[in-house]
């Protein structure tokens, strides 16, 4: 023990009360605050006979050797003697001013120094529980941090085994398609099968493996030709309506004239074949009407037209003539428009 824990036991004795002296005082050696170190020693000495655990056997008595060690320590140690003596004497003189008090005013300085011991206790007691209550929340914090330490060593474990269960299979992906390459099923360690049935030595190299292997060739080569023709078809397929999207594009943007000069040299020539054919049979002579009055302003009277119904029907049969035409041109695009957009696809 060094000399503040020392000092401070000494304190705590003296406001407790105890008697150090008493404790070591035996039948033979009396103890007192006059006695020497040299009295003290030898006085511990004989009462630790009663005490010691070579001496005293089955009666060993672990706390009262401690107190007797303690008393001689504080008796013989300088600043522990005078702070013990210090204490005591104001316990002393506390118990003479309480010894020349009434008995009610002793009383109330009793119950109030109860009450103040009381007090005292309950802080102690206060402290202890606040300090197990910090203790228990720092046991529960780390084990708290090591069930979370655990849970992330266990996440980085799972995370290790998926990262390596994917390397083997894309490990084995990758050996699969280079079996196939090679010829084999894609298996492993398993041969592609003969055609009679029988497994191909690969290791032997025969002409079996070659011409197996030569088939496979082929097949990819039959397969990339078909799959160029295709792309080459759907090419000339888009090209061709790429063309007649242009022609008719052409068609619109091209101008009239040349449409509206066709269609009157054509009504030209129907007027002369009109011209040409014989004419209508004579019509019945209409009945004779009265002719209005002319107005008495003097201004003479309007013609009538003669020979208005002969007219009429030329122009009828030149109007049908022209749709028959037209009928007839519209039938001729549409027929060369479907055989140029047959032999673009």
């Amino acid at each position: 023990m060094n000399n503040d824990e020392l000092i401070k036991y000494a304190s705590d004795a003296a406001s407790r009360g105890d008697d150090l002296f008493a404790l070591l005082t035996s039948e033979s050696i009396p103890i007192d605050a006059t006695s020497t170190e040299a009295d003290l020693r030898r006085a511990f000495r004989r009462k630790a006979l009663t005490a010691h655990p070579d001496k005293a056997g089955d009666a060993y008595d672990p706390l009262l050797y401690e107190r007797l060690e303690r008393a001689r320590d504080v008796l013989i140690h300088a600043e522990a003697r005078a702070a013990y003596d210090n204490g005591m004497r104001a316990i002393l003189q506390k118990k003479a001013t309480l010894d020349a008090m009434s008995a009610r005013r002793r009383k109330l300085v009793e119950e109030l120094h109860q009450r103040e011991e009381a007090a005292k206790r309950q802080r102690v007691d206060e402290e202890k529980g606040k300090q197990a209550v910090a203790a228990e929340v720092e046991a529960m914090a780390r084990k708290g941090r090591a069930k979370l330490e655990e849970r992330r060593r266990l996440m980085r474990e799972a995370e290790e085994r998926e990262r390596a269960a994917e390397a083997a299979e894309k490990e084995r992906q990758k050996k699969k398609e280079e079996d196939v390459k090679m010829g084999g099923t894609g298996t492993g360690s398993e041969q592609p099968p003969a055609a009679d049935g029988a497994n191909v030595n690969v290791n032997g190299g025969g002409d079996d493996y070659d011409s197996k292997i030569a088939e496979l060739e082929r097949k990819l080569e039959e397969k990339r030709q078909r799959k160029a023709e295709k792309e080459r078809k759907k090419a000339d397929k888009k090209a061709g309506s790429g063309k007649d999207k242009d022609k008719d594009k052409d068609n619109q943007d091209k101008p009239p004239s040349t449409s509206n000069t066709t269609r009157e040299e054509e009504s030209k020539a129907d007027e002369n074949k009109a011209a040409q054919s014989p004419p209508p049979p004579p019509q019945p002579a209409p009945a004779p009407t009265k002719e209005p009055a002319a107005p008495a302003t003097g201004e003479p009277a309007k013609p009538t037209a003669a020979g208005g119904g002969g007219f009429a029907a030329t122009m009828a049969r030149l109007k049908a003539a022209q749709a028959k035409r037209d009928e007839e041109r519209r039938k001729r695009e549409e027929a060369e428009a479907a055989v140029a957009q047959a032999q673009s696809s």
